[in-house]
């Protein structure tokens, strides 16, 4: 989404703590969606058996080229992390307990069940509100650029200073298919921003000593020595 902006390390703290207390199924969609970098859509398209096999949670989670945006390519699959498989495995043993837990059963199921009684997808306006409703509680302002999509662009920034600012290697991660577009994902941390243009200023670096022989104390300047006119 344009516009919206990558989390501070502070923000993220701030969040963790927030996400943690929701309801299990609210906490694995914020997880999932901070943890994998998939877009809000992708997210929603997850089923029981995306996440689960044999009774056990994945190592690692695909998404299909039918549910990416544009419908093509591979699948884009993502590890695991020890914060999104507690989430998951959290909500998971919360569904089980209405639901059969089938491989093509939604992984987050709305409140609002379908006309005959059956489970419904919680749709993306419901995954908006719940976003919406932790950035609030997290205590961070809605400066215009707050949206599910900021877990995203969360994601990437995490991923291109893991992997030493590879921007190669984020593009192929956010399954980009011009690193024009993966450039966009990325905005300077504005502490270290400042701290590098401050480095400009060379008059506050520390000056270096220079040692004098013995022979070159006198009148006249030797080597080693600087005379200004």
């Amino acid at each position: 989404m344009a516009g919206c902006r990558s989390f501070s390390p502070s923000e993220q703290r701030s969040l963790l703590r927030v996400v943690r207390t929701l309801s299990t199924r609210d906490r694995a969609l914020l997880t999932t969606q901070w943890m994998t970098g998939f877009r809000v859509s992708e997210v929603l398209s997850l089923t029981v058996g995306s996440v689960m096999r044999n009774g056990k949670i994945v190592t690692k989670i695909g998404v299909a080229p039918r549910n990416l945006k544009g419908g093509y390519g591979t699948t884009r699959w993502i590890p695991v992390s020890n914060e999104l498989r507690r989430a998951l495995d959290s909500h998971l043993n919360s569904m089980k307990r209405r639901w059969e837990l089938t491989p093509d059963l939604p992984l987050f199921v709305s409140r609002q069940c379908g006309t005959d009684g059956s489970p419904k997808t919680l749709d993306r306006e419901s995954a908006r509100l719940i976003a919406h409703n932790a950035f609030k509680a997290a205590g961070i302002e809605n400066d215009g650029r707050l949206g599910t999509h900021c877990w995203r662009k969360t994601w990437a920034q995490t991923v291109y200073e893991a992997s030493g600012h590879d921007i190669i290697l984020l593009a192929t991660a956010l399954n980009h298919a011009k690193v024009t577009t993966t450039q966009k994902y990325l905005v300077p941390d504005q502490d270290r921003l400042m701290a590098a243009m401050g480095a400009c200023d060379f008059t506050r670096r520390p000056r270096s000593k220079v040692k004098v022989s013995e022979g070159a104390r006198g009148n006249s300047p030797a080597i080693g020595q600087l005379s200004f006119l």
